[in-house]
């Protein structure tokens, strides 16, 4: 009985904390800083920082890049970051980007507003267990998939 409990308490140890919805995280977030909207974030991603062994929420918005810490649900990271040049052309807000990516493909753990200077195109690029996917930033329409 020991050697189970040592083998699921050791098959535990290292996985991700229960995920947060990208709103649900941000509110955590906002309400630890007391600033920031969602239709202001421009990148959000879920994912472990190998390097600090955090499993964090990273959220950037103009000025400022804040990751929110999945296990203890705390704010371990706030820094300014100057806001890219391509936010100033057209594009959906993030939470219609993320309600078109959740109805077509699935919840996603990147969503990330990028120029793709080849292709000259700005995208939503969003990353999950669907693959990767570039919308249109400007309409929504999907441009790419694999």
């Amino acid at each position: 009985m020991g050697l189970v409990l040592l083998l699921l308490s050791a098959w535990g140890f290292g996985q991700s904390p229960r995920p947060l919805t990208p709103e649900a995280a941000f509110t955590l977030a906002t309400a630890y800083l007391g600033q920031g909207s969602l239709e202001q974030v421009y990148k959000f991603e879920y994912g472990l920082k190998p390097k600090e062994g955090w499993w964090v929420y990273e959220f950037q918005l103009p000025g400022v890049e804040v990751w929110l810490e999945a296990g203890s649900r705390r704010v371990v990271l706030y820094r300014p970051k100057k806001p890219p040049s391509h936010l100033a052309e057209p594009h959906i807000p993030f939470p219609q980007a993320l309600s078109l990516v959740r109805a077509r493909y699935g919840e996603p753990w990147k969503l990330e507003l990028k120029p793709k200077p080849k292709e000259r195109l700005l995208v939503w690029e969003a990353k999950g267990s669907f693959g990767e996917v570039w919308l249109e930033a400007a309409t929504g329409k999907e441009v790419f998939r694999r």
